[in-house]
């Protein structure tokens, strides 16, 4: 079982992603194009919450997805991502290897929601 939820909170001009369990090819390309319809719809310099702790390794082409999902988020004028890191370090190293070069933000990792919201109040506030 899989599933994936984005949603954004416009006064914190922030993008929620949450991936979990093994998504196919039509699962990620649908999380992909909601992801970067949402984010563009925030304003640039936003953030990221990407909850993975329970995402599991998935196909290559699944992969290219979540490339196109990264690209387009630089492309809406992403700021900085916090992901909740997964519980699958195989689902992790596969995850944070999709796109390497088109991660041209930072990326901090987290154990919970909460951590991941506080570290990235802290960059705005720091």
């Amino acid at each position: 079982m899989s599933d994936w939820k984005v949603r954004i909170d416009e006064a914190k001009n922030r993008l929620y992603l949450t991936l979990d369990g093994q998504l196919s090819v039509a699962e990620a390309e649908a999380a992909a194009d909601e992801v970067i319809a949402k984010s563009g719809r925030l304003e640039p310099g936003f953030d990221e919450v990407n909850d993975m702790r329970t995402f599991k390794t998935t196909d290559e082409a699944a992969l290219e997805h979540i490339e196109r999902g990264k690209r387009g988020i630089v492309e809406n004028g992403v700021a900085a991502v916090c992901r909740v890191v997964s519980e699958s370090a195989t689902g992790q190293m596969q995850f944070d290897r999709a796109g390497e070069g088109a991660e041209e933000y930072p990326v901090a990792k987290a154990d919970s929601v909460e951590e991941a919201e506080k570290l990235l109040d802290s960059r705005r506030s720091g």
